[in-house]
């Protein structure tokens, strides 16, 4: 009977001792574990927002299994980010790559704290503060206004203030939609690894490609200027109206169709070196006659006369016509695979066939010096069915000049026919680049060169 007594109280003194070593395992309620944050530190302390730092962390429960480690950037009582980040079993090592985003009204050197927020599998939680983090505002270069229809404008940022980003002499619609890129590529495409602003549910962000467009509008007839600020995440617009004189293409109310493209058109008498205030100005105003030298002006490059300019609204060109062109002031270019430049895509380029009836049978090659003419076009693809072609003299098919009779320099580009008769193209021709096509009749030379759109 002594003996019994004896086991039992030794047990009781056992169960005891267990119980008392697991209680800090558990919360107050002695019902779920408590896990562990054993170490956790962020690197760098320093950063620049938009970049990513790193988490290593150690955490542990040896009675239950882990589930997640929450964190949660903090910058002046505002939360920019939170991630969720998986664990399991009873310990784990987490090393995790977290970019801290920017949002707007950050100040520069702005505090950072990061809470992390432990939990397991029974939503028994612990939370950890990292602080001593340091943000730092980017401030970049340049930045660029890409609208929609892929025109590109370089914003500058400010003497006064490095946050805002100017173009001043950026010419928009009234109505247009853009997004703000830290980088573009080589294509003049958006480049997502760096930080786009668009818009997400009605106000400027930061985006990634799924990402929707900022929509502007101003009151008067068009934009001049425009400022991003980086720290508001805000675009002001300075607008104007139209003046009397402006050439307004896209409003003219002289339509005409001609081989099934609509144009508007307008007769005018030019002198050389004139200077027009033209609408809209992403079109692309015929290269051999005007110099652009103004987002909204052009130069007349032409000789003192009177000319027909044509819009088409869907190439958003204007193509130069002038009557009875011909041999020495003028060339006509005619055959199949030729067409004005454009910088519209998704359309058929090329739009010239044999003959001289209207302005898209031809290009007109401007004459630029004694006996030599310019013209700049674009090609289609070679192709030996059709794409042929050759500089006459006149339209009425006189002085006609044979491939075999030049010499073709500069791009490799162009050769003649099987019977060294017509022009054809090359397989070098790109049918979405420009080029420029020099005739030096005084010395038998073909040049051709690429030529960036204005």
């Amino acid at each position: 009977m002594k003996t019994i007594y004896k086991i039992t109280i030794w047990g009781v003194f056992i169960l005891s001792l267990f119980s008392s070593c697991k209680e800090d395992l558990y919360d107050k309620n002695n019902s779920i574990s408590i896990p562990e944050i054993k170490s956790a530190n962020i690197t760098p302390t320093t950063f620049t927002f938009g970049d990513t730092i790193t988490l290593a962390a150690s955490v542990s429960d040896p009675a239950s299994p882990l589930a997640i480690l929450s964190v949660n950037v903090i910058v002046n009582n505002q939360s920019i980010l939170v991630k969720t980040i998986q664990t399991g079993g009873n310990s784990d090592e987490i090393n995790s790559q977290i970019q801290v985003p920017l949002v707007s009204g950050i100040q520069d050197n702005a505090d950072v704290k990061v809470v992390l927020t432990l939990q397991n599998t029974l939503k028994g939680e612990s939370t950890q503060e990292i602080t001593g983090l340091t943000g730092k505002r980017p401030y970049f270069a340049q930045l660029y206004l890409v609208q929609d229809n892929g025109a590109v404008y370089t914003l500058t940022p400010k003497a006064d203030n490095k946050d805002q980003y100017e173009g001043s002499e950026i010419i928009l619609p009234k109505s247009f939609s853009y997004r703000i890129a830290q980088k573009m590529t080589a294509d003049n495409q958006i480049d997502y690894s760096g930080m786009v602003w668009g818009n997400n549910n009605g106000s400027i962000q930061l985006v990634d490609e799924t990402g929707q467009p900022i929509f502007a509008h101003v009151d008067d007839d068009y934009v001049s200027g425009v400022v991003f600020d980086n720290f508001s995440f805000t675009s002001t617009f300075g607008d104007e109206s139209f003046e009397p004189g402006d050439l307004l293409f896209d409003k003219f109310e002289n339509p005409v169709s001609i081989d099934g493209e609509d144009f508007n058109k307008i007769s005018l008498s030019l002198v050389t070196g004139q200077e027009l205030t033209v609408f809209p100005v992403d079109a692309v105003y015929n290269v051999d006659f005007f110099d652009r030298i103004a987002p909204n002006k052009v130069k007349f490059l032409g000789e003192n006369g009177n000319y027909d300019l044509y819009y088409s609204p869907a190439r958003k060109s204007v193509i130069v016509g002038v009557a009875n062109p011909a041999y020495p002031d003028y060339m006509l270019m005619t055959g199949g695979g030729l067409g004005y430049p454009t910088k519209v895509t998704g359309i058929t380029i090329e739009h010239t066939w044999w003959g001289f009836d209207n302005i898209r049978q031809f290009i007109l090659f401007r004459k630029i010096a004694d006996n030599v003419f310019q013209g700049t076009l674009m090609i289609h693809a070679k192709d030996d069915g059709w794409v042929s072609f050759k500089p006459f003299e006149n339209s009425g098919w006189g002085g006609e000049i044979q491939a075999n009779t030049v010499t073709f320099t500069g791009e490799p580009l162009l050769e003649g026919d099987s019977d060294n008769n017509n022009w054809v193209p090359t397989e070098a021709v790109d049918p979405t680049q420009s080029y420029r096509i020099t005739i030096d009749r005084n010395n038998k030379r073909v040049n051709i060169v690429k030529f960036a759109l204005p």
